[in-house]
């Protein structure tokens, strides 16, 4: 199997400069780029076909905000969820055109930016609404086109279900044997905010604490295992979504505890990609506060650190020059 420059440079630059940066939310940006009611009940992802020029306005604010791994407009771009709008047919197109504008906005950029190619959860749940083989299948046509479009990474984001997440890097392990190159794997899970002055373990929505996520829990919904990451062998891990910057915090340093105490420091990495609009409270978090506990960060053993669900180009911003005062780059 060949192995693509961008593995080696992706890892490369995590083993020796840490933390990177990722990108903000899309579908906040797109709301307030194009209107709320232009948005409502479209899929963003399209736009990849329909307004090409406004995607690459999107990834260039980004860019430019500091992002160092920045994620492609097809979260949606399963055909399951493509399903949902009617536009499954269109899934090999959205994905390719996602990392082409992508890809030309960095060559513009004169930057080192990497392209992740992001997947995001079908919408289905396995057991219930859709089978193994289904959610397979879908997840299998997107990271295809993805790898074949050429990105840097397959970043699988917003994980409800612990299973689907080990289907999409079992998708992605398949994709890589046939087309005899590999990049690397970045798999996020959704968890729930912990009550205050709790000291019980975080959660994801389907109950999973950070020991299950990384060893593995019984699916009951699938009647299946879920192997965990550590087994998946993924390259990056950690939490994105739902909760704000303080619980994603707590959560890297579940993660960054779990890895120093099994011997995986160096082998695979964290990130944390927290909402700006917490999903508990609806608080809004400003670019200034959050880039505020960037230290912090750094401290709980973060290696990517981004925003997700309400957060703009500006959280980046704030936070890269949060970066270059703590880290001098």
């Amino acid at each position: 199997m060949l192995y693509s420059t961008a593995m080696t440079g992706l890892l490369e630059r995590l083993s020796t400069r840490t933390p990177l940066l990722t990108d903000s939310a899309t579908g906040t940006w797109f709301q307030q780029r194009l209107g709320v009611q232009h948005v409502g009940g479209e899929c963003c992802d399209q736009y990849n076909l329909t307004q090409p020029d406004v995607v690459r306005e999107l990834y260039r604010a980004k860019v430019d905000a500091g992002a160092d791994l920045v994620l492609t407009n097809t979260f949606n771009s399963t055909p399951l969820r493509l399903r949902e709008f009617d536009l499954e047919d269109e899934a090999d197109r959205f994905n390719d055109a996602g990392v082409r504008l992508l890809r030309e906005v960095v060559a513009e950029s004169g930057r080192e930016v990497f392209v992740g190619g992001n997947v995001g959860p079908t919408g289905k749940l396995v057991g219930q609404s859709a089978t193994y083989d289904e959610v397979m299948d879908s997840v299998l046509r997107q990271v295809r086109a993805l790898v074949r479009a050429g990105v840097d990474a397959i970043c699988v984001e917003t994980m409800l279900q612990s299973l689907e997440g080990q289907i999409a890097v079992e998708a992605a392990r398949q994709v890589f044997a046939d087309e005899g190159v590999s990049v690397p794997l970045y798999v996020t899970f959704a968890f729930m905010n912990r009550p205050a002055a709790s000291t019980a373990e975080f959660r994801t929505f389907f109950g999973d604490t950070v020991r299950q996520i990384m060893e593995g829990n019984e699916d009951l919904l699938a009647e299946r295992p879920f192997v965990g990451v550590r087994q998946l062998g993924v390259d990056v891990v950690g939490a994105n979504c739902t909760i704000g910057v303080d619980d994603a915090v707590a959560v890297t340093e579940e993660f960054t505890r779990y890895l120093v105490a099994h011997g995986l420091a160096g082998r695979m990495w964290v990130s944390a990609k927290p909402n700006s609009q917490v999903m508990a409270t609806m608080q809004y978090e400003e670019p200034e506060f959050v880039a505020a506990r960037f230290a912090r960060f750094v401290e709980a053993g973060a290696h990517f650190v981004g925003y997700c669900c309400g957060s703009t180009p500006a959280h980046i911003a704030a936070t890269a020059r949060q970066r270059r005062a703590l880290l001098g780059f």
